[in-house]
C-alpha cells in the first residue's frame, strides 16, 4: 500500500488505480489492462536543474521490450498505450521508456503550474534502449534517447538533450539548447554517428567523450569547423575514437562549442567565413590545440597546457576560464599563443606572465604600452595584442 514516504509501487494484472500520496514515489508499469497512476503533489523534493543529480519527483518506468506510444497532455500528465493496454498517469515528473521503440510526444502539452514546492518545469524523459522518437514541450526539457537510433526534437524552451550509443538525429528547436554528444564518462564509449541541428537560439554543442582514463594524457576528440554564418552560428564535424572504432558527429546551427577531458584538437583554419564572423569554442580541460578561423573568433583553452592560434580576425583568446570573465586568472599551466603577421587586433585573457608563451613570426617586433585595460603590444605589422588585466609584463 502507498504511504506518505518515498514508495516503490508495481502494477498488477488487474485494472489498477494507484495513488502515490505524499513523497517522491517510483512507479513500475507492466502493460496489462487499463490502469491509472497518480503521483501525488507533495513532498517530492523535485530539482529541475539538469546539471545536478536530477533528484526528487515521482518517476514512472514502463517495463518490457514492446515499444510504447506516449502522449503528454500536460508536463506531468498523459497517456501510455502498449498494444491494447493503456495507462493514464498524473503528477509524474520523470518518465522512463521501454527497451523497445518508443514514441514520446510532448508537443502541445500544457504547462503544469507550480504546486506544493514543485516548480514549473518541462519534461524529463529517459527513453531507454530502442529506436525512439521524442518531441519536447515549450518548456525547458531534459531529453535522453538512450541507446538506439533515436530522433529527438526539443521544441521551444531551453532544453538539455543527451545523445547516446546509436546513430541519432537531434533538432534543438527554438530556445538555447545544451546538446551533449557522448555520456561524459571516462571509458571508451561509442557515441554513434549523429547529426545535430541547433535551430534558432544560442545553442551549445557538448562533445563529451574521450578515449580512457581521467583525461590526463588521454586522446580526445577532433573538431573541424567547416563554415560560419552572419548570425554567429557555425557548422562542422567532430570525430572521436572508441573501443569499437571511430564515431562522427555532424552539426550545424551551433553558437558555442565545448570539448572536455582529453587532449582535443579544434580547428577552423579552413572554415568558410561569412563576413567577419568566426566561431566560439572552449576546450575546457586537457592539453588542447585550438586554431581559429579568418573571422572574429572566441577561443577558450581552459585548464591544461594549451596551444592556441587565433588566425586572422580580431579574436578574443582566453588561456583559462570563460570569455565573459575579464578578470580570470591564469591556470598555472604553460600555454602557447601563436600569432602570425596580419593576425589582426586580438585580446588575451588569463595570461600568466612569466609562464605562458607568446610565439611570433620571425621579423615581427612590438612596442609595449600600459593602457587602462592592461598591456598593449603594438607590432610592426600593424597588429595588436591586448593582454587584459596584465600590468607587469
Amino acid at each position: 500500500m502507498p504511504t506518505n514516504n518515498d514508495d516503490i509501487i508495481y502494477s498488477t494484472s488487474l485494472n489498477d488505480r494507484i495513488l502515490g500520496l505524499v513523497g517522491a514515489d517510483t512507479f513500475y508499469w507492466t502493460p496489462s489492462g487499463r490502469d491509472t497512476f497518480i503521483g501525488g503533489d507533495q513532498g517530492e523534493r523535485y530539482d529541475a536543474n539538469p546539471y545536478l543529480d536530477r533528484t526528487g519527483g515521482d518517476q514512472l518506468h514502463i517495463q518490457g521490450n514492446v515499444g510504447a506510444q506516449v502522449r503528454f497532455v500536460t508536463t506531468e500528465d498523459g497517456l501510455v498505450s502498449v498494444g491494447a493496454h493503456t495507462l493514464k498517469f498524473e503528477g509524474i515528473e520523470r518518465f522512463y521508456g521501454t527497451s523497445g521503440n518508443d514514441t514520446i510526444r510532448g508537443a502541445g502539452a500544457m504547462v503544469t503550474a507550480e504546486h506544493f514546492g514543485t516548480p514549473t518545469h518541462g519534461l524529463t524523459i529517459y527513453a531507454g534502449a530502442g529506436h525512439d522518437i521524442i518531441t519536447g514541450t515549450s518548456m525547458d526539457d531534459i531529453l535522453d534517447g538512450g541507446p538506439g537510433n533515436d530522433s529527438i526534437w526539443g521544441g521551444a524552451g531551453n532544453d538539455f538533450i543527451q545523445s547516446s550509443t546509436g546513430n541519432d538525429l537531434i533538432y534543438g528547436g527554438a530556445g538555447d539548447e545544451n546538446i551533449r554528444w557522448g555520456l561524459g564518462d571516462a571509458y571508451w564509449h561509442n557515441p554513434g554517428n549523429d547529426t545535430i541541428y541547433g535551430g534558432p537560439g544560442h545553442d551549445l554543442i557538448n562533445v563529451w567523450v574521450w578515449e580512457h582514463g581521467d583525461g590526463d594524457g588521454a586522446r580526445g576528440g577532433s573538431v573541424n569547423i567547416a563554415s560560419t554564418r552572419a548570425d554567429g552560428a557555425f557548422a562542422g564535424t567532430a570525430t572521436v575514437g572508441s573501443s569499437s572504432g571511430v564515431s562522427t558527429l555532424r552539426f550545424q546551427g551551433i553558437e558555442q562549442g565545448w570539448t572536455h577531458n582529453g587532449n582535443d584538437t579544434v580547428t577552423g583554419a579552413n572554415a568558410k567565413v561569412t563576413g567577419n564572423i568566426g566561431f566560439q569554442w572552449n576546450t575546457r580541460w586537457g592539453d588542447d590545440r585550438l586554431t581559429g578561423s579568418a573571422g572574429n573568433d572566441t577561443l577558450e583553452g581552459g585548464e591544461g597546457r594549451d596551444t592556441i592560434e587565433g588566425g586572422r580576425g580580431n579574436d578574443l583568446i582566453s588561456a583559462n576560464g570563460e570569455f565573459y570573465n575579464w578578470n580570470t586568472a591564469g591556470d598555472g599551466d604553460v600555454d602557447t599563443l601563436i600569432f602570425h603577421g596580419g593576425f589582426g587586433h586580438d585580446t588575451v585573457l588569463a595570461f600568466d606572465v612569466g609562464l605562458d608563451i607568446l610565439q611570433f613570426d620571425r621579423g615581427m617586433s612590438y612596442s609595449v604600452s600600459e593602457v587602462a585595460r592592461g598591456t598593449l603590444l603594438t607590432f610592426n605589422t600593424g597588429d595588436t595584442i591586448l593582454l587584459s588585466n596584465v600590468f607587469d609584463f
